[in-house]
């Protein structure tokens, strides 16, 4: 993080749940870039009245004092410069009849002005999309961390029956081993995603901005698929017309260059070559400038030329772009219904291996079962599980990736 940011804190609390929404706010706040656009808006908005103010009078103090001087017959001709100059002007002028001129810049700061806001847009989309994607890290983790804790504890409930019925000889001392060194490597499994969680957890922290160590619980995601849009109205994609715009605009402004100009001037004061009778010497003048640009040496052809380059290049990357945009979404597609039909076949099976489960826990009790399949059959659920949990992850990845495209 930045120093001196402001940063949304969240106090400890027992049992805490926080939820997605939570780090989507306090990222939106607490990002100097998203910031920065509110400075960048106003900026932009001073530039348009700087356009303004360069279209009003303006005035400007003038003086100078020259002496030429004659040294022993030696310096400049005093037909010529009379010895010396001597002034104090006020000098104003405007120009005159500027609309057309005036009016392709005011078009380029509005088209600016959209720039900034389609990037803005784009940069809340990126921050978003980088909050979801590890919340979704995170809460994986913690749902793994969950799932592994709960084959834990059903191996701990079982253990002290079973160290009773290999006491007894209904089992053999190998086989209570075996299960006590699958109990022991569970817990160190659960350990280290209790950590992992946590890490992550203070990624998905450091991302929004939140100063906190708070051990919090996640709140299931709720991430809806929003619906296809055309792509030419993707954010994504209206930069491409913007720069459009911006070429017409400096076409329009190049244009403006070559129009004739008119504008008038004004001064008052005092200008005098001979301070013997500079009292006399107070006056005025005024009057009208007028160009009209004849030839420039086929400057404004080449840069039409200039300008025609840069809209087929704009053509180019907009037409690949777009290309490339509707075959990503048409392959996340792809891949949510393959995960959404995945998913549904590891549900019907884990329903099945945890009936296997519960059965093996009831024969495990009276001896009727060996420890090994009883271990087996909580491995298989536990790993029906953990695949689970990874492909209900996955789908609200490309959900996420899908919502980022579809804006």
């Amino acid at each position: 993080m930045l120093a001196g940011a402001c940063l949304v804190f969240f106090g400890p609390a027992s049992g805490q749940s926080r939820h997605l929404d939570d780090y989507l706010r306090a990222a939106r706040a607490n990002s100097p870039l998203l910031k920065n656009y509110a400075n960048e808006v106003d900026s932009n908005y001073i530039e348009r009245l700087l356009i303004k103010a360069s279209n009003r009078p303006q005035v400007l103090a003038n003086g100078q004092v020259a002496i030429y001087p004659v040294i022993n017959g030696y310096g400049y001709d005093q037909a010529v410069t009379n010895g010396g100059n001597y002034s104090a002007v006020v000098a104003a002028s405007q120009p005159l009849f500027n609309g057309k001129k005036l009016a392709p810049q005011y078009q380029q700061i509005a088209i600016q002005g959209k720039m900034l806001s389609n990037g803005h847009q784009i940069d809340v989309l990126d921050l978003e999309k980088s909050i979801i994607s590890q919340y979704l890290i995170a809460f994986g983790d913690q749902q793994q961390w969950q799932s592994n804790k709960e084959v834990y504890q059903i191996l701990q409930s079982q253990q002290q029956i079973l160290k009773q019925l290999t006491a007894q000889g209904i089992y053999k001392q190998t086989d209570y081993l075996n299960y006590l060194t699958n109990l022991q490597s569970q817990e160190v499994s659960v350990d280290q995603l209790e950590l992992q969680y946590k890490n992550d957890l203070f990624l998905l922290n450091y991302l929004s901005g939140i100063e906190d160590t708070t051990e919090i619980d996640l709140a299931y995601p709720d991430i809806a698929l929003r619906s296809n849009i055309s792509a030419d109205s993707s954010v994504f994609l209206q930069s491409y017309q913007l720069d459009s715009l911006l070429i017409i605009n400096q076409k329009a402004l190049l244009n403006a260059q070559y129009k004739p100009s008119l504008s008038w001037f004004a001064d008052a004061g005092w200008q005098t070559s001979m301070l013997k009778r500079s009292y006399h010497d107070f006056g005025t003048s005024f009057g009208l400038n007028f160009s009209v640009p004849i030839y420039d040496g086929k400057q404004r052809a080449l840069k039409d030329q200039q300008l025609a380059i840069a809209e087929k290049n704009r053509q180019n990357t907009s037409g690949f772009y777009h290309k490339q945009l509707d075959q990503q979404i048409a392959m996340l597609h792809q891949q949510l219904n393959g995960t959404d039909k995945l998913i549904s076949k590891i549900d019907e099976r884990i329903k099945t291996s945890h009936l296997l489960v519960n059965a093996n826990k009831s024969l495990l009790n009276t001896g009727d079962v060996r420890i090994t399949d009883y271990i087996l059959a909580l491995n298989n659920y536990l790993t029906l599980k953990s695949n689970l949990n990874q492909q209900e992850i996955n789908r609200y990845q490309v959900i996420n990736q899908l919502n980022y495209w579809q804006h």
